[in-house]
């Protein structure tokens, strides 16, 4: 389509310009009116901007992307129907308003006229010119001549085109910026690794210089036998380009190398490493199941919800009603199913589970409050449980894996459980500044010790807080018993809780207190106030049996009097664990405590009690309390 001032070739029409006053006329409605409808829309637009500073902007992104795209189209609705592009003066001055006549080409010729041939170029919409003029005769145009095609120059000489090769594949290549580690999800960013082997080849690479030369080549026997050559020639310069760039090319930085205490996670013998060390076929089939019911347990969302399983169930567990609690604990109990899932060798990068591992991180991510809280939803008496049980699940991934997507949640996790220490007792509790208790700091210490194995500092002052309050909560005639609170009685489970806390604090290379495990009568009464509870079907308590398990396996080393605890409590905890599962792979939620965490809660705690036999790597090795090496060799 042509669109100027002549009327002898072809059908027209003249369409004059709109001369409105004002586009304010529009539709028949007023200035003020129409400053008015602005007004509430820029009004609207700038809600939806202070929305986004609010609670608001916690929402999920794909509803907040939908409401902003949607309010934008109608901006953009409202004003394509409200501006109108003007040109020219109208009735200003003596000039006549401008006029625009149209021709449109037609295939059959006009009677009057020969028909003549167009051009595609001229029959494309797309290629249409426009001449806006007055309306003045003109004379009729002369047909242009049709366009000839070029003249194909002759070939050069192989030597002037391989030239020309060279020169195209030694020119640096433009390269596309990476994009950002931190995004939205973990799913949708891809690791550096994934981006380089993802990412798109450059169109403009060497191999596609070749294929022009050759199409120029190929007119005469001549032009075949110069392209052969060149393809010699370019083979022989792209083998030449590989070898220099080998050799010059740095070498690429190392993938993380995940601290050794992980490694037998991922043996490759784990079945036999397992049953060596007290495991069996059965335990791992047990583990199995477990995990394949906790993947079909998980939420759409990525998380656990802990209502859905039993989980909030007031018992009045030591004669203490605590309103329930657990029922709104979803990002603690995500934190143990996702525990579980590492335990067995499964990250968010790698494993039968890495999507489950990759979603239920995600949901933790979604749900972090601005100063790095993890306990979501959580009332009084689960929140710092949720809290740390989280971040210890974040901080194993981050230690396991390196993946630099979860430092910015591990760090400010981390920060804010630091900040909950009490500074002179050494403890957690329910609320900053509350003295602590041994079962908060068991947590807390977990996940402090796997953001310290992930390169995370932690100050010197912390360790030797929580070994203060280890002191004060220490009874028993030999100091190996502990109780609850500095102020109360000794207590089988925060033994156990206890010990293990002991052995952890020990493998801190920064902690100058190592000899809380060098006396060996405090070892000797831990180990016989638990060695009289061993696990049955009669009383369950997982929350007891998890750190003892823990304790009595990594203190088995220590003398043959551990050992054979070990012995004893591993044979009585498998024969339990096994005989109490159920055919879906879950355990029931009837135990103690099991009320407050529900389903999810024994399940993943039972699943990591079956692991303990490769999901820390023991340390090998006479220690200083008695002749064997203890957990203070764990290092990157």
């Amino acid at each position: 389509m042509i669109v100027d001032g002549n009327k002898s070739d072809a059908k027209h029409r003249q369409l004059p310009i709109s001369n409105h006053p004002s586009i304010l006329a529009f539709w028949g409605l007023t200035s003020s009116t129409w400053i008015v409808l602005w007004a509430v829309l820029g009004a609207i637009t700038v809600l939806l901007v202070v929305l986004l500073r609010t609670r608001w902007s916690g929402a999920r992104p794909l509803r907040k992307c939908a409401i902003l795209s949607l309010w934008v189209h109608v901006l953009l609705a409202f004003a394509a129907t409200t501006v109108r592009i003007m040109s020219g003066a109208p009735e200003l001055g003596s000039d006549q308003p401008i006029r625009v006549t149209v021709r449109t080409f037609v295939e059959e010729a006009s009677p009057e006229e020969p028909k003549e041939k167009i051009s595609p170029v001229q029959k494309q919409p797309t290629e249409a010119a426009m001449v806006v003029s007055k309306p003045e005769p003109q004379a009729p145009r002369e047909p242009e001549p049709p366009e000839t095609a070029p003249e194909v120059a002759a070939p050069e000489k192989p030597e002037e085109i391989l030239e020309q090769v060279v020169e195209a594949e030694t020119k640096p290549k433009p390269t596309e910026p990476a994009p950002p580690l931190e995004a939205p999800s973990l799913l949708a960013t891809p690791l550096p690794k994934q981006v380089a082997e993802t990412q798109p080849p450059s169109e403009t690479t060497a191999e596609t210089l070749p294929n022009d030369l050759d199409s120029v080549a190929k007119d005469s026997e001549a032009e075949d036998s110069a392209a052969k050559e060149i393809e010699k020639a370019k083979e022989e310069r792209q083998t030449q380009i590989a070898e220099t760039e080998s050799a010059t090319k740095p070498p690429s930085p190392a993938e993380p190398t995940p601290p050794t205490i992980y490694n037998d996670r991922f043996a490759k013998n784990r079945d036999q490493l397992a049953e060596r060390r007290g495991g069996s076929p059965q335990t791992e089939r047990a583990v199995r199941a477990a995990l394949g019911w906790l993947a079909s347990a998980q939420s759409r969302n990525g998380g656990w919800d802990a209502s859905k399983f039993g989980a909030g169930k007031e018992e009045i567990v030591l004669k203490q009603n605590r309103n329930g609690a657990g029922a709104n604990a979803d990002t603690g109990i995500t934190g143990l199913a996702i525990l579980a899932f590492l335990g067995s060798g499964n990250t968010q990068l790698a494993g039968p589970y890495a999507r489950e591992v990759a979603n239920g991180l995600e949901y933790l991510r979604q749900h972090q409050r601005a100063d790095g809280a993890l306990y979501g939803k959580a009332q009084l008496f689960a929140q710092m449980y949720c809290h740390s049980m989280a971040t210890f699940a974040v901080c194993e991934a981050y230690a396991i894996t390196g993946d630099v997507r979860l430092e910015p949640m591990a760090r400010a996790a981390v920060r804010y459980g630091l900040s909950m220490q009490h500074p002179t007792d050494g403890g957690w509790r329910y609320r900053r500044g509350h003295t602590g208790d041994t079962s908060q700091l068991g947590w807390q210490l977990m996940a402090l010790k796997s953001a310290q194995l992930a390169g995370i500092e932690i100050p010197q002052v912390t360790w030797t807080r929580i070994d203060r309050f280890l002191r004060r909560v220490r009874r028993g005639s030999a100091g190996g018993l502990a109780s609850y609170r500095p102020d109360g009685p000794p207590s089988r489970t925060m033994t156990a809780e206890a010990l293990f806390c002991r052995h952890l604090l020990r493998s801190s290379e920064a902690n100058p207190f190592g000899q809380t495990l060098t006396d060996q009568a405090s070892i000797f009464e831990a180990l016989d106030s638990i060695s009289e509870k061993l696990p049955s079907t009669s009383r369950r308590n997982l929350y007891y049996w998890y750190y003892a398990n823990l304790a009595l396996h990594y203190g088995q080393n220590q003398s043959d009097e551990a050992e054979a605890a070990w012995q004893d409590w591993n044979h009585a905890l498998t024969t339990t664990l096994l005989a109490t599962q159920t055919d879906n792979g879950s355990w029931s939620e009837t135990t103690v405590w099991g009320g407050y965490g529900g389903r999810v809660y024994t399940t993943a705690l039972s699943a990591m009690c079956l692991e303990v036999y490769y999901r820390y790597s023991p340390a090998e090795g006479p220690s200083e309390v008695a002749g064997r090496k203890g957990w203070h060799a764990v290092h990157r």
